[in-house]
């Protein structure tokens, strides 16, 4: 389909929420556990430049009238996102389990086979079936379990310090995602659908914003420090 320069441009702002959403998530993670608080970091790296890729792949189809279409940059939402979230949903549960008191598992092992494990069998279904969409639809469906348990980690974790703000708008932008992944697997996608699906996206990652800066900065008070705050430089006597 030929996108618009204003739809395209708008892609560019869940992006961006999502992005500032994240960075307060992995803040919290690196604050109670750091090791864990890598992989939250990459996780989130690849989220977002998967979405950037696609952002940019509208762009450069909506200023060529569809002319330039990259498809691995179309493509890069799936490949990028799934294990992004994958690892993101991991260190979400670390922390979860650390808060109350549990045993921490293998830092890296678990996120890191199964992201191999997933792309692995993405990229047969590819090969196999080429004229298929099977090998999508796994990333897709992985990205949004991933994603679902992660934001469920956070709800409870919102609601349980009575942070009901932040619990609530979590909860918004659960329900979004499943929305979007509805929309997304339509076989007809107009451009009127387009738009629904970016205003439903910004509303709901505004809302993660919010909610992840509240609860971020009440575990900075309460369980750990900021792994990014400045650190004062050592005096010399």
């Amino acid at each position: 389909m030929e996108f618009t320069l204003s739809l395209a441009l708008l892609d560019f702002v869940p992006v961006l929420l999502t992005a500032i959403g994240l960075i307060y998530i992995i803040r919290l993670v690196f604050s109670i556990l750091p090791a864990q608080g890598r992989i939250a970091f990459l996780g989130g790296l690849l989220v977002v430049a998967g979405g950037f890729f696609r952002a940019t792949w509208k762009l450069l189809m909506a200023l060529s009238h569809g002319a330039q279409d990259v498809n691995w940059m179309e493509n890069g939402l799936f490949v990028l996102m799934a294990p992004g979230y994958v690892m993101f949903a991991w260190s979400v549960w670390q922390v979860s389990r650390s808060v109350q008191g549990k045993k921490i598992l293998n830092v890296w092992l678990v996120p890191v086979l199964t992201s191999v494990l997933l792309l692995g069998t993405s990229y047969y279904l590819f090969v196999a079936q080429t004229d298929s969409l099977a090998w999508k639809r796994v990333l897709l469906t992985m990205t949004v379990i991933a994603n679902f348990v992660s934001g469920i980690l956070l709800i409870i974790f919102a609601f349980r310090q009575k942070l009901s703000m932040a619990g609530w708008l979590f909860i918004i932008n659960l329900v979004a995602i499943f929305v979007l992944n509805g929309l997304a697997r339509l076989p007809e996608q107009p451009v009127f659908l387009h738009w629904i699906d970016e205003g439903i996206n910004t509303v709901s990652c505004l809302g993660f914003v919010i909610a992840a800066k509240t609860v971020y900065q009440y575990v900075r008070v309460n369980f750990g420090v900021d792994a990014f705050a400045d650190q004062k430089p050592a005096t010399t006597s």
